[in-house]
């Protein structure tokens, strides 16, 4: 069994909360029968009866072995993720993989949160005195892996003896810890057993990156003309970026590489490596030509990796750059990331949104190391690669989704959103987005619906299809003498989306409405229900993010407010000028009517000025405009 949906959400883990708290309340409520009924559809995952429950779903492991909780101890859970996992699967914790990790080597070896290790070690203390299949205890991979030294100490402390023991090549933790140029002095203290080294100042740790920055960069320059297994892997990972940028750009932004300054710099590296050569005509020899054009290549890669370490050095500084240099360094602008940023609140989405993310470029990063899908680059090995590279799974696709939620929660803005950062992932073919509601699909007779419905999906291929208010498809048409009218039209959507596992061109389609609405019509309608495995909940807005939402379209409109204006004020005069019932049948255009009040009052004083023959900044909102338009025009 490959990665199931619970593993997914794992990766993305404000999902697997949400998952989690549905399963829990619907255990613990006194009107169970209700629940019973409606956990179908607000679970986030749709599947007939005898789809397992969170316990049972936490429960399935993967090909690999892997148990949710080892995904989730693999992506840096919180507490409150892996203590979701526990309650579910109690057995979780002293559960070893194919390779004999258990959650707490997996916590260790990727930099898991200090909280979250000590909360698996409260369940699983015999954890710490676990070997894998290769000898290895928790503490070997948290010396070799630069673990945080909080969690080397809670690890020490659960098993004294790992300090001194072995793995089966013959090192100790220190061992791995010094070998691992990257190790901290307070982690290396505690492996000696003595008292950790007063802590660097920020200053100090710049510096000391830095310095390590130089010693990786001389040995990659040593390694670049040598023969021998080094000196090929060294050109395997220059070929890897190189493919990298070539076939999937995306992924360089995790590493902190803007793909579109690389390909910039590859092409003037290209023709920097003619010109170098003396051109064709030049008389240069045709071999030396392509070694110096492979040079300035290899030289373009390294730069690109070079300045990614100044980016990570310029952060950790204090002070010590001026802003020409912080903007030089400035971190990388990731364009899925700034649009994920964008969505205000909704957290639960955008974690399911970056767990996909992940997994599409652990995938892409795996394509450009072994392309033929055999030897690799140059026969490049399965240990260089490790195990999650080494896994076989296919890319990821994006599921078919149901959104509700009240008026102005934002289910159409978020399902636009998707379009463009599915696009930017390669998971959509194209940023398309197209919006449709009943009409858009029925006819007046069986044919001419189906026509109708065939065509917007065709329409739609390639991008997303966002069907509002779906819910009416189960309603009677009155145009029609068929019981139902839609009927016609979600057959050829399920049609649609079960000759896509093929072409995988098909749209990506979604469905929203209100709570009530949804959960009705879907209970009516079973096979449709079945073919959308994730659903989410648009929560009503809080004030604190009503006025998150209002500042952002003031900035949008070109206006900028008052020095005084703040998120906090205006969400206090929210909560004090408008009640929850009124909010939540508005959410997001409670913000749209504010704005266009304030705008209002900022016409007024902008005449008023006028007349009294002195200026006014037309751009610029005060807090007597929101104050005056918060009595106005929101009631």
């Amino acid at each position: 069994m490959s990665d199931t949906t619970l593993h997914e959400l794992c990766k993305g883990f404000g999902a697997l909360l949400s998952r989690s708290k549905v399963r829990t309340i619907a255990r613990l409520s006194p009107i169970r029968p209700v629940v019973d009924f409606l956990i179908p559809f607000t679970s986030h995952r749709h599947t007939n009866p005898q789809t397992p429950q969170f316990p049972e779903e936490a429960s399935l492991p993967n090909d690999r072995g892997n148990l949710p909780l080892h995904a989730a101890a693999s992506f840096q859970a919180t507490p409150d993720v892996i203590d979701a996992l526990l309650k579910a699967n109690p057995a979780a914790a002293s559960s070893p993989n194919s390779v004999g990790n258990l959650p707490l080597h997996q916590a260790a070896m990727w930099q898991s949160p200090p909280d979250s290790v000590e909360l698996l070690l409260r369940h699983h203390r015999e954890g710490a005195a676990t070997r894998n299949r290769y000898g290895s205890l928790p503490l070997h991979m948290a010396a070799s892996n630069q673990a945080d030294v909080e969690v080397v100490k809670l690890l020490i402390d659960a098993y004294p003896d790992a300090l001194h023991l072995q793995n089966d090549d013959g090192m100790t933790p220190l061992d791995l810890a010094l070998g691992d140029e990257s190790a901290s002095e307070a982690v290396l203290a505690l492996l000696e057993g003595r008292p950790a080294p007063p802590e660097l100042s920020r200053r100090q740790q710049a510096e000391r990156f830095m310095e390590r920055a130089d010693a990786l960069e001389r040995k990659l320059v040593g390694l670049r003309g040598t023969g021998g297994r080094q000196g090929r892997d060294f050109k395997d990972a220059v070929a890897a970026v190189r493919r990298l940028a070539d076939c999937y750009p995306q992924a360089l932004y995790s590493a902190g590489i803007d793909p579109n300054e690389l390909e910039i710099a590859l092409s003037n590296a290209m023709v920097a490596g003619v010109e170098g050569s003396g051109g064709r005509r030049g008389g240069g020899n045709a071999g030396d030509a392509a070694r110096k054009q492979q040079m300035a290549v290899e030289n373009a890669i390294l730069e690109a990796v070079k300045k990614r370490d100044r980016r990570d050095t310029a952060r950790n500084k204090d002070g010590m750059e001026g802003d020409d240099e912080r903007e030089e360094m400035g971190d990388v602008r990731d364009r899925v990331e700034d649009l994920i940023s964008s969505i205000v609140g909704l957290e639960h989405i955008k974690c399911q949104i970056r767990g996909l993310r992940r997994t599409t470029e652990i995938c892409d990063l795996r394509e450009s190391l072994l392309p033929d899908q055999g030897a690799g680059i140059r026969g490049l090995s399965a240990a260089m690669l490790g195990v999650t590279l080494s896994d076989e799974a296919g890319r990821p696709r994006a599921p078919h989704m149901i959104f509700f939620g009240n008026p102005g929660t934002g289910k159409t803005a978020v399902a636009r959103l998707l379009a463009k950062v599915y696009h930017e992932l390669g998971i959509l073919r194209k940023p398309k987005f197209l919006e449709v509601e009943r009409m858009d699909l029925i006819a007046a007779d069986q044919r001419g619906t189906i026509a109708k419905t065939r065509e917007v999906l065709e329409e739609a291929r390639g991008g997303i299809l966002f069907i509002d208010e779906a819910y009416t498809l189960g309603m009677t048409s009155k145009r029609s003498r068929a019981e139902n009218a839609g009927n016609d039209a979600m057959y050829e959507i399920i049609r649609s989306i079960d000759t896509d596992e093929a072409g995988r061109d098909s749209p990506l389609v979604i469905l929203a409405g209100f709570p009530t609405e949804m959960n009705l019509f879907l209970a009516r309608h079973d096979e449709l229900r079945r073919r959308f495995d994730v659903t989410f909940e648009f929560p009503d807005y809080t004030c604190h993010e009503l006025a998150e939402i209002f500042i952002d379209l003031v900035h949008a409109k070109g206006f900028y407010l008052e020095e005084s204006i703040r998120v906090e004020y205006l969400a206090k005069l929210l909560e004090k000028q408008t009640d929850a019932r009124w909010r939540s049948e508005r959410n997001g255009r409670v913000s749209e009517m504010l704005l266009a009040g304030a705008r209002t009052e900022v016409r007024k004083r902008i005449r008023l000025a006028q007349f009294e023959e002195h200026e006014a900044d037309p751009q610029l909102i005060l807090r007597s405009d929101i104050e005056t338009a918060m009595v106005n025009d929101l009631k």
